[in-house]
């Protein structure tokens, strides 16, 4: 019997990508136990005998699921940036190590957010459409330029910065907003810091990046869309219930602004009356900018190398992001203190 078990989402017969992590955990005398599991019921019946479990199979771990999670488990690593799927508070209380993965997805969502932006700017789908229909209602004098335009930013963290790289080739003028960040930092990227009304007032493309916390729900909401330019475009790749998706939709059927482009909604998936799924001015994809090939190859080698730095008694150099459990993960786990 292997000393370590994880639970892992997935079918046992085609782990895929996931044979990466079994991999790397056979070196550790531990397994990654594949289950497809969708409810409550089902993940308690496939936790039992896990010392962790990587993140999948759209479950998440609210306090009184991590209250009731078998002692055993010391780990949930979640399988992007993302951790809102788990009750931080909750693990840390029980000596529970969560970890993300950094470092991977950065530039594939920066140029999700990028392709968005352009499909706005260039009309895309209309124009798609209109090819498609020959309906002769191409307008070319309607596309919106780029270069000296305002791009905004909420929140400059690392997908944030990428995307500053991107826009400063097209000839951007950026701005940011995001109260943990100085000056001095965005000065390396050629970007002004600037109060939440001021980014969204003046920015001709508003793209947010932010992630979802207690803090940041409904972040963006109807005031800020009335500040927003009649002809200005709202980009969201970062997290649906960042924003008030009832104001964005009206702001869009009363046009307030000129549109959006959205890899992330408040509901997922949206329900089938949902008014965004019918608007032209609106370019959809279903919450996949981190996905490519590269990128799934080095999250599976990045979530492997975690679990194996933590079941060998080591910290992963980055990703952990419940630091404050360190003393009780010490007592129970002999994690260096």
């Amino acid at each position: 019997m292997p000393r370590f078990t994880i639970l892992g989402s997935g079918d046992p017969d085609h782990p895929g990508f996931n044979q990466i992590i079994m991999d790397l955990l056979k070196t550790v005398d531990a397994e990654l136990k594949l289950r497809s599991y969708r409810t409550d019921e089902e993940l308690f019946e496939a936790i039992q005998d896990v010392d962790g479990v990587t993140q999948g199979g759209g479950v998440s771990y609210p306090r009184h699921i991590v209250e009731a999670l078998p002692e055993r488990v010391r780990v949930i690593g979640s399988g992007g940036i993302g951790v809102d799927f788990v009750d931080v508070d909750a693990a840390t209380e029980r000596g529970i190590i969560v970890y993300n993965i950094i470092g991977v997805f950065e530039r594939e969502v920066a140029h999700q957010a990028m392709m968005l932006l352009l499909a706005q700017a260039r009309q895309l789908l209309p124009i798609n459409k209109a090819m498609l229909t020959r309906d002769g209602s191409i307008k070319r004098g309607t596309i919106q330029h780029l270069y000296g335009q305002t791009l905004g930013l909420v929140s400059f963290g690392n997908i944030g910065r990428a995307m500053a790289k991107i826009a400063a080739g097209f000839e951007f003028n950026i701005l940011a907003f995001d109260p943990f960040v100085s000056q001095d930092i965005a000065d390396a990227y050629g970007v002004t810091m600037v109060d939440q009304e001021t980014l969204f007032k003046e920015s001709d493309f508003v793209s947010c990046h932010a992630p979802l916390t207690t803090g940041t729900y409904h972040l963006i909401g109807e005031q800020d869309f009335r500040h927003m330019k009649s002809s200005a475009h709202f980009i969201n790749t970062g997290r649906g219930p960042v924003v008030d998706e009832a104001a964005l939709i009206k702001a869009l059927q009363e046009g307030w602004i000129a549109g959006a482009g959205l890899d992330v909604l408040e509901k997922e998936p949206p329900a089938p009356d949902n008014p965004l799924l019918k608007m032209d001015q609106v370019t959809l994809t279903p919450h996949y900018a981190s996905s490519s090939e590269r990128g799934s190859v080095e999250r599976h080698k990045k979530a492997g190398g975690q679990l194996v730095d933590i079941l060998s008694g080591r910290w992963p150099e980055d990703g952990l992001v419940n630091p404050a459990v360190k003393p009780l993960a010490a007592e129970k786990w002999g994690m260096p203190g």
